[in-house]
């Protein structure tokens, strides 16, 4: 019998995930035994290729393009509004409608194919300016390789109309950009009263890993909570350290001006391998004598960034003992980070959150 990710979580309840040493991404059952049961409903909603629904992609869109829209690193959602005129030749007089569009993605967890939908919502104000109505999105994909054009239909009247085409990236290791204009047709008269452009979108493979595509204009932030207990003394050292060390790096903060200097991964096997050494002297020399037992040394900057402790003046480090699986919880969750929800490169930055 196949187990779902929640079944295997819990028969993994006892394998505790490293920080990634050896692998530069861990395997499923790494990241499942690392997740919270937010992301184990999210994993398992992905597994079934089910996406959130619009109310919840779409609920605080704008009308900005790219990457000032509404979104993350997995999903997005422009909305525009126009006035749509149209002159009724059969009564000689005008007629208009409200036009509302949105655009919107959401990306698949692993995978260059994904689903790129338009949601029209069309309301009279003078008039049947929708009735008899044809609504035609036109869908321009720089670099895509496999695309459709969405479906034109011909309304009857007012109400919201729903568009999707599958669309996909033959190469691993690519990026492309997207556009939608909406057409309209009245009585042989074409009208495109909208037209957006998406966040580019960035396909690549990383190592030990499935291809996979991201919106990676919008940050990467990893999130833990002083609140849960599986990494709360880690959590709870990755704040104190923001606060103290110069540029509060890696703080995330929406506020771009209170934001700390961003970390940039480090997938090299040996700079890490040397990071971790060196943090272990540095607790070595801060912290002397014997460790409790079933503590690690936990250092911040992560081992896994370019901040780490090898390249960086022994003052930009902060280190100190806490519970060992704690830490290395951390560790697996870090890589899910890199390689499952955010899909972070080499050298890419990303910020780190710390809430309640």
């Amino acid at each position: 019998m196949k187990l779902t990710p929640l079944a295997l979580a819990a028969t993994l309840c006892a394998f505790t995930a490293h920080a990634q040493e050896d692998d530069d991404c861990p395997s499923d059952a790494q990241m499942i035994a690392t997740m919270s049961f937010a992301e184990l409903d999210r994993y398992e909603a992905d597994m079934r290729e089910e996406e959130p629904p619009f109310e919840e992609l779409c609920k605080d869109a704008t009308d900005k393009d790219e990457e000032d829209a509404t979104g993350s690193r997995r999903h997005y959602c422009v909305k525009r509004t126009a006035r749509y005129v149209s002159y009724n030749t059969d009564i000689g007089a005008e007629e208009y409608s409200d036009i509302t569009m949105y655009d919107y993605a959401y990306l698949p967890r692993t995978g260059t194919t994904w689903t790129h939908r338009v949601r029209v919502d069309i309301q009279d104000v003078l008039g049947e300016a929708s009735k008899g109505l044809t609504v035609a999105p036109f869908l321009y994909c720089g670099s895509c390789t496999d695309k459709q054009q969405f479906q034109m239909i011909t309304i009857g009247g007012p109400g919201a109309y729903d568009f999707a085409v599958t669309l996909r990236m033959d190469t691993e290791d690519g990026r492309t950009s997207q556009n939608t204009q909406l057409i309209l047709t009245r009585f042989n008269v074409d009208q495109t009263p909208i037209e957006m452009s998406a966040p580019e979108l960035r396909c690549e493979k990383l190592a030990n890993s499935n291809p996979g595509c991201r919106h990676a204009g919008y940050p990467g932030v990893v999130e833990l909570s002083l609140s849960d207990p599986d990494v709360d003394e880690s959590a709870a050292h990755i704040l104190a350290a923001q606060a103290a060390l110069p540029s509060n790096i890696g703080r995330w903060d929406p506020d771009a001006a209170l934001r700390g200097k961003a970390l940039t991964r480090v997938r090299s096997k040996d700079v890490r391998a040397a990071n971790r050494k060196s943090s272990k002297l540095l607790c070595e020399q801060r912290y002397p004598g014997q460790p409790d037992k079933g503590k690690d040394c936990d250092e911040y900057p992560f081992a896994s960034t370019h901040q780490g402790a090898s390249l960086v003046p022994e003052d930009q480090m902060s280190v100190r003992y806490l519970d060992a699986s704690d830490n290395r919880r951390v560790g697996g969750r870090m890589g899910q980070f890199y390689c499952g929800s955010a899909r972070i490169v080499d050298g890419e930055e990303f910020w780190v959150r710390i809430v309640p």
